[in-house]
């Protein structure tokens, strides 16, 4: 097309051939050839002084930098295209202006240049009503959802992602439409709608299938995969994952490739298949080296879960080795966010002081113009009657002004609260992680210590300390990866800890219910005394229970009403002697349940005469 538009002296033929070129290229990966044509039809307009076509085409040169992320490129590109619009009083080329401007704010957003990305979204925005052009105002609406989704605003991104799917399906802009099912599926899923999420992701997923678009197949396959993990259907999470990382080698997008196989470790770890987690993880961090393909997150990531990739198989040196890794690098990034948060903090404090003075200083000035312009009417005006006026006017000023204060110090309090709030939240994660790390460390040393001694008694002492420790390491690894730091998921949280002792004794005849309710949370104070009361009872039903049963049950359950919650444990094993007696303990189990019951100002009882129930409330109190 390109030749035949060239023989008949068809220039602007010629530059379409070259942009339709340069797209084929990029959804091929070949990035030199995809900047080589882009570039050929962005010299053919500049050479004939077309600013139209220069525009459209310095467009797609951009899009093309922004594709192989090289956003700094991009947005010199996309300046470069602003600077000639100006020069040239642009006229009639709003419309391609407007997607310059919105496709700026994409790229400024990627180097996390946040100001800058909302001023050039919102210039793109208020060209796009002024032009009315439907493609524009489509995609400055998606945008804008997308700005919203980043900080952490998940309402508005949903008003927004829904306007313009709706704008899009009016005007039939079909490619729009599931641009914004995309988007909404993301939304969904990082504001834990994930019914929803999938929804959408699914209906994102047909289209672009059928539009052969390999890289938005492999986004919204991800995106699915990463759903399921968050419900842990680790199943689902292998099936997308691995037709994710399917179409990410087929299109050969290295960073594609490790956000896969990064995703497919998750799921292999949590599925306990330690030799799949550890073949993909081993492949992804040959790429480590290379800060472009993996970042910092993602390299802490990758050796925490070699860490407990060689954990699940054994091989605790290794083990260590990883998590040291991962500990040295995640105290790095720990410190970095922590450093610029504070200055952050530090610089907003400053400035606010320096306006604070500003503007005291201007209310001085103002009075002091006020008195002077008083005198001076005074002066000149001996009426009573305009004196009086203007002495009430002073006054009813000055209260104004001393009211306009009151509210701007009562507001800049609020501010600084918000802020000590934000520190403390902050520094609580990052003692919530510490902490999982220290316990982390302690695990694996007595990992180091079973697999020193053949002794069983001795093992079996290791197990039950170990387990009473992980009930603790549990609680600051949800802590630590949650927004709020004050509660855990209950439910979740007594699987973990079930799942433990099950894996130290290793009866399979041994059956364990947990009827929990989904959305029972657990304040973060009261999750200790709960996970170590849960972890004794299941361990002492393990080792005493059953010893004359081939099958055995153990039943779990934690509710709350008003301001306590009610823990019932229940086994149908042999039960407790006739004459046992709750005070005169010889059971280290027991002893411990009965004083954190005590402890934590709550209520126990036990009944041994068909198995053993426990019956125990603690009182709900403010982390």
């Amino acid at each position: 097309m390109a030749d035949i538009s060239k023989s008949l002296n068809n220039y602007e033929l010629e530059t379409k051939a070259y942009k339709y070129i340069s797209e084929a290229y990029m959804k091929k990966m070949d990035s030199s050839k995809a900047f080589y044509f882009a570039k050929k039809a962005l010299d053919i307009n500049k050479n004939r002084n077309n600013l139209k076509g220069y525009l459209l085409d310095i467009n797609q040169l951009g899009r093309a930098y922004h594709h192989f992320q090289l956003y700094e490129k991009a947005i010199e590109t996309y300046n470069k295209g602003i600077v000639e619009y100006n020069k040239n009083g642009g006229g009639n080329k709003l419309t391609v202006l407007s997607t310059i401007y919105s496709n700026l704010s994409a790229a400024y957003d990627k180097i996390g240049q946040t100001d800058n990305s909302i001023e050039a979204i919102l210039k793109g925005v208020e060209i796009a009503e002024k032009t009315n052009a439907p493609t524009q105002k489509s995609y400055s609406l998606y945008l804008l959802g997308y700005k919203y989704m980043g900080i952490e605003n998940y309402k508005k991104a949903e008003e927004y992602f829904l306007k313009s799917l709706e704008f899009s399906d009016s005007v039939s802009l079909q490619t729009y439409v599931n641009m914004n099912h995309h988007g909404l599926g993301i939304n969904y899923s990082r504001w834990g709608i994930y019914d929803k999420a999938l929804h959408h992701n699914k209906i994102a997923l047909d289209f672009f299938r059928k539009q052969n678009d390999k890289l938005y197949e492999f986004d919204v396959l991800n995106n699915i995969a990463v759903v399921y993990q968050k419900i842990n259907r680790y199943d689902s999470v292998v099936k997308y994952g691995e037709l994710a990382l399917k179409i990410a080698k087929e299109i050969n997008h290295k960073l594609a490739i490790s956000g896969a196989n990064l995703t497919l470790s998750n799921a292999y770890l949590n599925l306990k298949q330690y030799n799949k987690a550890e073949m993909v993880l081993l492949e992804i961090a040959k790429d480590t080296i290379t800060p472009n393909i993996i970042d910092n997150n993602s390299k802490s990531a990758i050796f925490s879960n070699l860490s407990e990739v060689y954990e699940g198989k054994s091989n605790y040196k290794k083990s260590l080795e990883y998590h040291k890794k991962f500990k040295k690098i995640n105290d790095s990034i720990n410190k970095q966010n922590l450093d610029s948060k504070f200055s952050d903090i530090e610089t907003k404090y400053q400035t606010e002081k320096k306006e604070k003075q500003l503007a005291e200083q201007k209310i001085a000035t103002q009075e002091q113009e006020l008195l002077t312009q008083k005198a001076n009417t005074r002066s000149w005006i001996l009426g009573l009657g305009i004196l009086l006026l203007s002495v009430s006017a002073f006054f009813i000023w000055r209260r104004y002004k001393a009211e306009a204060k009151a509210k701007q110090i009562i507001s800049n309090q609020k501010d600084e609260i918000e802020q000590q709030k934000n520190m403390v939240e902050t520094l609580q994660k990052e003692l919530h992680h510490r902490m999982k790390n220290n316990l982390s460390f302690i695990d694996l040393f007595i990992n180091l210590a079973k697999g020193r001694f053949e002794d069983k008694a001795y093992q079996n002492k290791l197990n039950d300390l170990q387990n009473r420790m992980r009930s603790m390491f549990e609680v600051h690894k949800q802590l630590f990866k949650k927004d709020d730091v004050t509660s855990v998921q209950a439910k979740n949280y007594i699987d973990t800890l079930v799942e433990n002792v099950k894996q130290a004794y290793e009866k399979d005849s041994v059956t364990i219910t947990n009827t929990t309710n989904e959305n029972e949370t657990l304040l973060a104070n009261t999750s200790f005394p709960v996970g170590l009361i849960v972890n004794e009872f299941v361990t002492n039903s393990y080792k005493y229970a059953f010893e004359d049963q081939k099958e055995g049950t153990i039943h779990i359950a934690l509710t709350s009403q008003d301001n306590v919650y009610k823990l019932t444990l229940k086994d149908n094993g042999k039960g407790l002697p006739k004459d046992f007696d709750i005070n005169e303990l010889d059971s280290f189990g027991l002893e411990t349940i009965k004083l954190l019951t005590k402890e934590y100002g709550g209520t126990f009882t036990i009944d041994g005469s068909n198995g053993v129930a426990m019956n125990i409330t603690l009182p709900k109190t403010a982390a």
